[in-house]
């Protein structure tokens, strides 16, 4: 039996969402995408999407828009008590994703890691309305860390969207694996706290390492 329209979308995000996670934004093919979902047409990703800016696109929001959902919540929640700080705003960032992929199966976290390496991908997603939520904590997050000088402050903002995103895509590669290091909520814990702690760090640190010393006659047992 044919595919609906709508089954053969759903068929080609699904696909393009795991091959753009395995073998990246520019190296997977239209084709390729189309041939992975099952499309008698290898032409059908650019019939449905139109290139693979609108494809990047399709992929990107369609989960992000549900994630998103929970982040407008945690942002309305973060005005109501006044709770604009590094852990909330953090938390809000991070935790909806989180909940999202340990609760769904699929290669989101792993195709987002990608799109944060790729200039193509980011010019992409960076013009969706769907990204707004996301800029508007991380444009917090700038103000809040006011007291940093701007770059370092930058700085650590794109490092902690690297790392919390890539946590998040080593733990689904892990579930595919059957080789689960943390739980959901050990995820979120550890997540959280090493991604305020990398904001929150302090902006020098000696580089130099002294070697523990021992008094002469002082037992070496193991």
């Amino acid at each position: 039996m044919a595919r609906s329209g709508e089954e053969a979308r759903d068929a080609l995000l699904d696909a393009a969402e795991r091959l753009f996670a395995v073998q990246g934004i520019e190296t997977a093919s239209l084709r390729d995408i189309s041939i992975e979902a099952g499309q008698k047409n290898n032409s059908a990703a650019q019939y449905h999407f139109g290139d693979r800016a609108g494809l990047v696109a399709a992929v990107f929001t369609r989960r992000m828009d549900r994630i998103n959902e929970r982040r407008l919540r945690m942002i309305a929640e973060i005005d109501a008590s006044g709770a604009n700080d590094v852990v909330s705003l953090t938390s809000a960032l991070a935790i909806p994703l989180i909940d999202y992929v340990t609760s769904n199966h699929g290669w989101y976290a792993r195709f987002l890691l990608r799109t944060e390496f790729d200039h193509f991908a980011i010019t992409v997603k960076n013009a969706l309305p769907v990204s707004l939520p996301v800029k508007e904590l991380t444009n917090r997050l700038v103000e809040v860390l006011g007291d940093l000088p701007p770059k370092i402050r930058r700085n650590r903002i794109e490092q902690m969207m690297t790392h919390y995103i890539g946590a998040v895509a080593d733990w689904e590669w892990e579930r595919d694996r059957g080789a689960i290091r943390l739980t959901p909520a050990q995820l979120k814990q550890d997540v959280l706290a090493t991604s305020c702690a990398m904001l929150l760090a302090p902006t020098q640190i000696s580089t130099e390492y002294t070697t523990p010393t021992t008094s002469p006659g002082a037992s070496h047992d193991s």
